[in-house]
């Protein structure tokens, strides 16, 4: 099944080369995959994605499992100073 994938920050260079601040990417999964499932799909470690939104709202659970047509953000721990 087809979903949309958007990364930030540095997470960004775990996706297609030449990805640009913002866009999102389109992404082939199995129909039972979860989001800890799609981590591990993205050399994504769960300490690296604070947080994790699906349709604009954050998920509960890495073991919820991903829909078709889902768009998903992912977002490294943000840091500044």
């Amino acid at each position: 099944m087809q979903i949309q994938i958007k990364l930030f920050a540095t997470l960004r260079d775990r996706g297609p080369e030449g990805l640009e601040i913002g866009e999102s990417f389109p992404l082939t999964i199995n129909s039972d995959t979860t989001f800890k499932q799609l981590l591990k799909q993205l050399k994504i470690t769960s300490e690296e994605a604070k947080i994790i939104m699906r349709n604009h709202i954050t998920i509960k659970s890495l073991n919820e499992l991903i829909e078709e047509n889902d768009e998903i953000a992912i977002f490294p721990p943000i840091g500044g100073g």
